[in-house]
């Protein structure tokens, strides 16, 4: 198997869907994997030559290559509700291409229901999926498995069989609000669940496999394309604790999602942006004030699409990206969204940060608290104006590659694209 990856290298909204996409179509690839996240990463893509946007929240993001297969892997968490409804809305054709492991945890509504309001999504922000609930109830192992309603559905198990799994796996997360609620509240869940089923089955035909013997049945030469969710700082055990997402994000953690040897991978690709963005609370040193910002959100809304949520934005933060891209040595840079930054007259770069006891630093402290206490330290460029009609590197402003060539310099990380627009193909190789 012959791999390549691609993985956020932030706090996710790099434009992660935009390259799947582009690579997706242009690389002869025979898989396209999406194995970490659920609804709480989406990933939104607009195609050539229309405005339309389409954004996929469960199927990975490749669009009109019939040659491709998807699969969800068992590292990812799969809502049925919202793979129905994806499944209806996609604008290709996807049947008999989808193959989803039976072993993934499945999203239930009651994990949506606990996660809404509770104290650590107040505390640290949250997108209410229910993805930290579904991730706990794997973790402890009674979460509901895709192939219990395969089972149902095969009448190897009773509706009563599956209403029992329903009842254990919501009463383990929170027994005394669950132990409340009737006794057809758990019998519509399974119904539902039931139903969701049926409809994407009479849609793309069956798409439930044993996860093992897919992999295996995947050809020594094949090119599998794996599509990274979320970004490596909100990795669950590298990125900004506690303000990171309930699984791993990393290049490492999508191989272990997939079940694939990381000895498979060929290139492996971590996005940025020219200005950073993140959601919710977590500390954000290089946040733009209202006035710089608005040069940004002039051109691009920056909303998420999991959530309808407003993105905050910060200038480029080179002690972010250089704790993000420890362990990834060998990976190659994608910077988007440098179009939208085309009325900046100034662009600020971060190079260090200045702690409390005044040491200066160039990686983002593991510490939260010294990051709180933590200033900027900036280096400033020229904008470089409006590149959208650029299609080469030789037609580049200088600026733009001064810029460039600075990054690269710091991070030691070779940039292979840059991203001019936002339709799939507007990409410069470098």
């Amino acid at each position: 198997m012959k791999v390549d990856v691609i993985v956020g290298g932030l706090y996710g909204d790099e434009g992660k869907g935009k390259i799947i996409s582009y690579l997706g179509k242009e690389k002869d690839y025979h898989y396209v994997f999406r194995v970490n996240a659920s609804t709480n990463a989406s990933h939104s893509v607009q195609l050539e030559d229309s405005d339309n946007v389409i954004v996929t929240k469960q199927l990975p993001s490749v669009f009109f290559n019939d040659k491709i297969k998807f699969v969800i892997g068992p590292g990812a968490i799969l809502n049925l509700r919202a793979l129905r409804e994806e499944v209806y809305e996609r604008p290709d054709n996807i049947i008999g291409r989808v193959n989803i492991a039976s072993t993934i945890c499945l999203l239930i509504d009651p994990y949506i229901e606990k996660t809404v309001g509770s104290n650590i999504s107040t505390k640290l922000g949250s997108t209410n999926q229910g993805t930290g609930v579904a991730v706990v109830a794997r973790t402890r192992r009674h979460c509901l498995r895709l192939y219990d309603i395969d089972n149902f559905y095969n009448k190897k198990i009773t509706l009563d069989d599956l209403i029992k799994k329903i009842t254990f796996t919501c009463m383990e997360i929170d027994k005394e609000l669950f132990s409340k609620k009737p006794n057809h509240y758990f019998r519509e869940i399974a119904l539902n669940l039931i139903k969701e089923y049926s409809l994407i089955l009479q849609k793309i035909g069956e798409f439930s496999v044993d996860y093992t013997t897919f992999l295996n049945s995947i050809k020594n030469d094949a090119k599998v394309l794996i599509e990274g969710c979320n970004g490596i700082m909100l990795d669950n055990l590298h990125g900004l604790n506690p303000y990171t997402t309930s699984a791993s994000t990393s290049i490492n953690a999508l191989m272990n999602g997939a079940n694939i040897s990381p000895y498979s991978i060929c290139n492996s690709y971590i996005i940025c942006t020219g200005y950073f963005c993140c959601l919710n609370k977590r500390p954000f040193l290089t946040e733009m004030s209202d006035e710089e910002a608005r040069y940004i959100y002039m051109n691009n809304d920056e909303v998420d699409n999991a959530e309808g949520m407003k993105r905050r934005i910060g200038w480029f933060d080179l002690p972010t990206l250089k704790r993000s891209l420890t362990g990834h040595e060998g990976s190659k840079l994608i910077i988007n969204k440098l179009d939208i930054m085309k009325d900046l007259k100034k662009v600020k770069v971060c190079t260090h940060y200045l702690l409390k006891n005044g040491k200066k630093v160039k990686y983002m402290p593991d510490n939260i608290e010294d990051l709180k206490e933590a200033k900027p330290i900036y280096k400033e460029f020229s904008g470089w104006g409006d590149i959208s009609n650029v299609t080469t590197k030789g037609m580049l402003p200088n600026e733009l590659l001064y810029f460039l060539n600075f990054i690269e310099e710091e991070t030691k990380f070779k940039i292979e694209y840059i991203g001019n627009g936002r339709n799939r193909n507007a990409l410069i190789k470098l």
